[in-house]
């Protein structure tokens, strides 16, 4: 694993490696783990997520966001008179930052394709059967460094790409125009796909990289890392993607008329460890074929390992035979996978941890837990007298592994439940004068979340949160949390938030666990600890 821990460093910027920690021997419990990772809370805004990522020999090429920010915060303070100018500036600044960001990826580009060509990576201009040796100016540190460097390249189009995104955002907010016809978001965020930065010369870069890697891999025996997304999440596998500096390898998910799902893997997978970004979120079984179809492929491609990512794990509620003549799904879905072929599953909040068991000593399963990044964020909330609120008895001890978590805020939190038998629900616990969080592992219809809200204001309750880690949001879920009395709403994005909910209300918030998952897989390739991936901090996260 010496070469792959060095091929990590590459990937990772220097202010952000960490020192190899010795192994203490002891066991690490679900609540240690919120304890290491809520140790220190800092702010979620993207421009901090920014400067973390920054590559330091790059900084000159960024986007100037804090800039444009601040020209926003002017404008919106000016009175109508007084706007036009600032607002010509703000303007002529985007176009600098654009060109800015254009000039510098085709700099870039063109260094990387020079690089290619004098490590021996122009395949056209020499025989097929010349192997890399032969060439002999290819080695295994150029090749780490040039990867680590085409990966900084896709990392920053994406920040780039969601800088401006943002502030084309929060210009249209404090400008007004927001879900107006009068909203710039739409044309701006159309132009920015027909940018120079945004073009396919990176891509056609890698292409040439890839090929040049392979036949060093097949001399060296090293495993390579691939990639590859389902249909069901595309966005946070292209998150996981720039975060990790590997592309993703693509793959043709089509469906016959019939329904019929046909997969192809487009690019030799043999000898490689193979990752397959897949949640089977609504709809289930269709993203669940899709799953097991793509794992099936993978393993009759040669693929060395196989590890599904699975965000959320569809059928994860039927984990027990609690009526006759039943089926234990879950475990079913298990089996499926295993017989597939899986060698890891990976996934974020569990319904129950004992699904782990469901697979058999030969599949490990990783499961991450995204409360640390929520905690985060309500550490921003400046809560008064916090209060943890289990919506039903079942999810008590989530809830107190939650209030573990924000043992580190000001005010120490307390605990309360609510208690359902038949049609009456009770309140167990105080919660007059106090910020209430309601913690589940994921919402659904959202009635169960909007009673508890709608229970903890009658109480007395100063703000209602909710957090879950997976939002289904089906049927007319948009419309009762707007009609509830909960005042925002946050998660992550396992899921797809589904266009219905987008329109229906505006107090759901999404943050990004694209971080946290992209760091997993970069555990698990490299063979370092994954728990140790709790004692460092996430909330670097982007928020939605």
């Amino acid at each position: 694993f010496a070469a792959l821990r060095e091929e990590r460093d590459w990937l990772v910027p220097a202010d952000r490696r960490r020192s190899a920690r010795a192994d203490s021997g002891q066991e690490w419990s679900s609540r240690s783990v919120v304890r290491k990772a809520c140790g220190r809370c800092w702010r979620m805004k993207f421009g901090q997520d920014l400067k973390n990522n920054i590559v330091p020999e790059w900084e000159h090429g960024y986007i100037a966001y804090d800039k444009l920010k601040e020209l926003i915060k002017q404008l919106s303070s000016q009175n109508v008179d007084g706007r036009e100018a600032l607002e010509e500036a703000f303007f002529m600044l985007l176009e600098e930052e654009l060109e800015k960001v254009n000039r510098f990826y085709l700099d870039k580009v063109t260094e990387f394709d020079g690089e290619l060509t004098a490590l021996g990576g122009d395949t056209k201009s020499r025989p097929r059967s010349n192997s890399i040796s032969s060439a002999g100016t290819a080695s295994a540190d150029q090749m780490m460094q040039l990867h680590a460097k085409i990966g900084q390249l896709q990392a920053f189009v994406w920040l780039n790409t969601q800088g401006f995104e943002k502030i084309m955002k929060k210009y249209d907010k404090f400008m007004g125009l927001r879900h107006t016809a009068a909203a710039k978001t739409p044309d701006f965020e159309a132009r920015l796909r027909n940018e120079a930065f945004k073009s396919d010369r990176l891509e056609s870069c890698l292409e040439r990289f890839k090929l040049l890697r392979s036949q060093i891999n097949q001399e060296s025996g090293s495993l390579e890392l691939k990639l590859i997304s389902g249909s069901a999440n595309k966005s946070l596998a292209e998150e996981i993607s720039a975060r990790l500096g590997v592309p993703l390898s693509p793959a043709k998910v089509r469906r016959f008329n019939d329904g019929e799902v046909n997969i192809q893997l487009c690019d030799s997978v043999r000898g490689c460890s193979v990752y397959i970004v897949q949640p089977t979120c609504p709809p289930v079984n269709d993203h669940l074929i899709e799953l097991l179809l793509l794992i099936s492929a993978a393993r009759r491609a040669s693929a060395a390992s196989v590890t599904a990512v699975v965000p959320y794990y569809g059928y994860a509620r039927q984990d027990r035979k609690d009526r006759s003549r039943v089926p234990i799904s879950a475990a079913d879905v298990s089996r499926m996978m295993e017989a597939m072929g899986v060698d890891r599953v990976v996934c974020v909040d569990l319904h129950c941890a004992q699904i782990q068991g469901f697979f058999g000593p030969r599949t490990p399963v990783d499961n991450l837990f995204a409360a640390p990044i929520a905690v985060t964020y309500f550490t921003m909330k400046d809560l008064v007298k916090p209060v943890i609120v289990s919506p039903d008895a079942g999810g008590v001890a989530r809830a107190k592994l939650f209030m573990e978590g924000l043992q580190f805020s000001a005010d120490v939190p307390h605990l309360a439940v609510c208690s359902k038998v038949g049609d009456n629900v009770t309140l167990v616990g105080d919660v007059d004068g106090c910020d209430v969080i309601i913690v589940d592992d994921l919402i659904d219809t959202a009635r169960t979340l909007t009673t508890a809200a709608n229970m903890c204001k009658d109480h007395g309750a100063r703000r209602v949160f909710g957090f879950s880690t997976h939002a289904l949001f089906s049927g007319t879920a948009g419309e009762l949390i707007e009609a509830s009395s909960v005042d925002e709403i946050i998660v992550s994005n396992t899921i797809k938030l589904p266009q219905k909910l987008l329109e229906s209300t505006r107090k759901v918030r999404q943050l990004s666990v694209g971080k946290l998952i992209a760091e997993a897989i970069r555990a698990i390739h490299t063979g370092t600890s994954v728990s140790e991936l709790f004692s460092t901090n996430f909330s670097g996260a982007t928020i939605q």
